[in-house]
């Protein structure tokens, strides 16, 4: 792969063979005081088809769009001339149920595919708390909910992909048969890559029975040390859980279990005799309630500001510490959802002003990049951008980054600034 491209003049340097006055024999020619070409005004495009989405992306700065539920995230895109919509592709083009497979254009909503396959008793193990989001626009942002744990993120389901980059080349790998994983490197390429390097246009994914019963243990009062240790006891043992989250300040560890009746409730029991401390199986109604205000609190409204912070796997003790030292120092409050398993945290700030926001995530940025992880802007509260940027410290591999993105759109065309300051 090749770098990013660059003018071969420098400013302030005529390119090779461009003559002067003076080299005429002349006097130099004066100032240029044309005024400048005006920029075409921004267009917005609604593509229907692969073809219309190739022609709809080769000109100008380009800004891919789904349900719009993650412009934020990342920094800000610099002046995007056209906004592709991908909401006329947002069809169910093949489902084969014993195959175990579902061929979607990569418009199409999450929920509205969940809908769709529980028609035929299946579903697509994954729930990123956008569920109203696109499923081209949840792999080309790496999210994941709490069901990563048992499942895996997007990109493991994907066994096919169509994908459009910045020059109108059309790419596709993978096919309709599971035991096919040549799909699976486009997936992986996009996933994360916040519509950057190209526009993912269809989909087949792999997708599971479901399942019969769905059971949530709950343990209450958890700090963090008892978080840490009966995660990695829950994790080492036989009883299988598909998800394992702990939330501050509640001091809550809620482990979910999924799979046939007699299964679930089998290793729910299980997991009840491993935990020690007050806790509690919720019935169906208490377990529905609590994962879905799970989801909300990661949700931003306006106003707040949303942090998501990746290390290794475990709740860091010391990163709780002071994401309660700086919000109380801030004068802010910091709600934090942790899948310890996994190493990933989700930090929602209310209250007090961008300044005091700002000063929240430049100082606990600081304490999860000494322990080698990284934390990125999701959300902010307006002014917040002026004062902190949206991502930390380079990680060690920003230069590879840095290639893949020159390879695939060296004119820096594709959700331009997306990740600066690294590129």
């Amino acid at each position: 792969m090749v770098g990013p491209s660059f003018a071969s003049s420098t400013p302030g340097e005529r390119p090779a063979g461009a003559g002067s006055g003076a080299d005429a024999g002349g006097p130099g020619p004066g100032p240029d005081t044309s005024p400048a070409a005006p920029l075409p005004a921004p267009r917005s495009i609604t593509p229907t088809t692969v073809k219309d989405l190739r022609d709809a992306v080769t000109v100008g700065t380009v800004l891919i769009r789904g349900t719009g539920t993650a412009t934020t995230w990342g920094a800000p895109v610099r002046d995007p001339r056209t906004t592709v919509s991908l909401a006329g592709m947002d069809r169910v083009l093949d489902h084969r149920p014993a195959d175990m497979t579902v061929y979607v254009q990569g418009g199409i909503r999450l929920d509205v595919l969940q809908a769709e396959l529980a028609g035929r008793g299946q579903w697509l193990p994954y729930d990123p708390a956008r569920s109203e989001a696109t499923i081209g626009g949840l792999l080309a942002t790496g999210d994941a909910g709490p069901r990563r744990l048992g499942y895996g993120s997007l990109r493991e389901l994907v066994i096919g992909a169509t994908m459009v980059f910045p020059d109108g080349a059309i790419a596709k790998s993978g096919g309709h048969v599971i035991k096919n994983v040549a799909g699976y490197d486009l997936a992986k390429l996009c996933h994360g890559s916040l519509g950057t390097l190209g526009v993912v246009a269809e989909l087949v994914l792999r997708v599971h029975p479901l399942p019969q019963t769905s059971r949530t243990v709950m343990v209450r009062d958890v700090n963090t040390e008892a978080a840490q240790r009966l995660s990695w006891a829950l994790t080492r043992s036989a009883t299988e859980p598909t998800a394992i989250e702990w939330c501050e300040p509640e001091q809550v560890l809620a482990v979910r279990f999924d799979g046939t009746s007699d299964g679930a409730a089998a290793r729910a029991a299980a997991a009840r005799t491993l935990l020690t401390g007050s806790k509690a199986e919720l019935d169906d109604e208490e377990s529905e309630s609590f994962w879905y205000s799970h989801a909300a609190r990661t949700i931003a409204e306006p106003g707040d500001t949303v942090l998501r912070a990746a290390t290794r796997p475990g709740v860091d003790p010391g990163l709780v510490r002071a994401l309660t030292a700086w919000a109380e120092h801030s004068g802010v409050k910091a709600q934090l959802t942790c899948s310890p398993a996994t190493g990933g945290y989700t930090v929602r700030v209310t209250g007090g002003d961008a300044k005091a926001h700002a000063e929240l995530v430049k100082n606990w940025r600081t304490s999860v990049e000494a322990v080698g992880g990284f934390v990125m802007l999701r959300r902010r509260r307006p002014g917040v951008d002026a004062m902190v940027e949206s991502w930390g410290r380079a990680p060690g591999g920003v230069e590879v980054m840095r290639r893949v993105k020159g390879n695939f759109d060296p004119e820096n065309r594709f959700a331009p600034g997306r990740f600066a300051p690294w590129f």
